[in-house]
C-alpha cells in the first residue's frame, strides 16, 4: 500500500469511527422500530433495497404489515401464490423499484426461506453462521446478488452486533455501489469504475475488515463527493487534503502500490 492510499484508508476509518449512525436514525420510528427490532421485516426491507431510494424500500415490510392488519409472518407470505403477492405489492403506497411482478418472485422467496428452511426464524439464518454462510442463503433470493447479501451482513455486524470476531469480519465485504465506487475511484485507490476492482481494493487496502470502508465511502459519496463535479464539495469532505481529486494539481497516482 503507497502512503496516500494509507491515509485515505486511515481518514476513512476515522470518519466512521468518530461520524458512524445507524440507517434506522433515518427512518419514521414506527419502520424503524420495526425493521430493527423483527428480523423478518429487516430481510424483507433490505432484498427490496436496490435501485431505488433506500429508505423507500425499508417502508415496504411496514406497509405489507398495515396492509394484511397483523404482524409480518414469513409462514403466511410463503403460503400464498406469486399473484397474490404481486397483487400485494401494488397495493402498496411504495413500490418495488424493479415492478411488483419481479418484486412478488423476491418475497415469495424470502418468505420461502424463512418459512421452510429455517422454521419461521429468520434470525436463524445468521445465528451461529458465518458471513460466507449467510451471504450465500441469501443469494438464493430471486433478485439478490452479492452485493446486497454483502451490505445485509455489513448491517448485521454494525447495528445487530453479530459477526464480531476477527475471523469473522474478515469476510465482510463493502457493497461496491456507484457512491462507495465513486470516492474510491476520486481518490485514486481504484483506477476505473469496477465493481469487482472496488472489492478487491478494499480487502487488500483492509483486510481484517474491508467492509470497514464501506459507510464511509458511501456517506462521504452521498454527503459531499456528488456525481457532478461542479456540485461536489470539497472544501466540507472529510478526505479533503488527503484526496487528489480535492487538489488543484490532480495528480495522478497508481492504484493500491503500484
Amino acid at each position: 500500500m503507497t502512503t496516500e492510499n494509507s491515509r485515505i484508508v486511515n481518514k476513512l476509518k476515522e470518519y466512521r469511527d468518530q461520524y458512524y449512525v445507524s440507517g434506522r436514525a433515518e427512518l419514521s420510528k414506527d419502520i424503524g422500530d420495526l425493521v430493527y427490532t423483527d428480523p423478518f421485516a429487516f430481510l424483507v426491507g433490505a432484498v427490496f433495497d436496490r435501485g431505488m431510494p433506500w429508505q423507500k424500500a425499508w417502508e415496504i415490510p411496514y406497509h405489507i404489515a398495515q396492509v394484511q392488519k397483523k404482524p409480518l409472518d414469513a409462514a403466511t407470505l410463503a403460503a400464498m401464490a406469486e399473484s397474490e403477492l404481486e397483487h400485494l405489492l401494488k397495493s402498496l403506497p411504495v413500490q418495488p423499484r424493479y415492478g411488483s411482478e419481479q418484486g412478488a418472485k423476491t418475497l415469495w422467496d424470502i418468505a420461502m426461506l424463512v418459512a421452510r428452511d429455517f422454521n419461521g426464524d429468520a434470525a436463524a439464518i445468521w445465528r451461529d453462521s458465518s458471513p460466507a454462510e449467510v451471504e450465500k442463503r441469501l443469494q438464493r433470493i430471486r433478485g439478490v446478488g452479492s452485493g446486497i447479501a454483502s451490505m445485509i451482513t455489513l448491517i448485521l455486524h454494525d447495528d445487530w452486533g453479530i459477526f464480531q470476531e476477527g475471523r469473522q469480519r474478515w469476510q465482510l465485504d463493502i457493497k461496491p455501489d456507484v457512491h462507495v465506487k465513486r470516492v474510491f475511484q476520486r481518490t485514486g485507490l481504484i483506477d476505473s469504475n469496477s465493481p469487482d476492482e472496488a472489492k478487491r481494493a478494499a480487502w487488500i487496502l483492509n483486510p481484517d475488515f474491508p467492509g470497514e470502508l464501506d459507510w464511509p465511502a458511501f456517506t462521504i459519496g452521498r454527503k459531499w463527493c456528488h456525481a457532478k463535479f461542479k456540485k461536489r464539495n470539497c472544501k466540507e469532505c472529510h478526505l479533503k487534503g488527503v484526496c487528489p481529486s480535492s487538489s488543484t494539481r490532480r495528480k495522478r497516482r497508481g492504484t493500491l502500490g503500484q
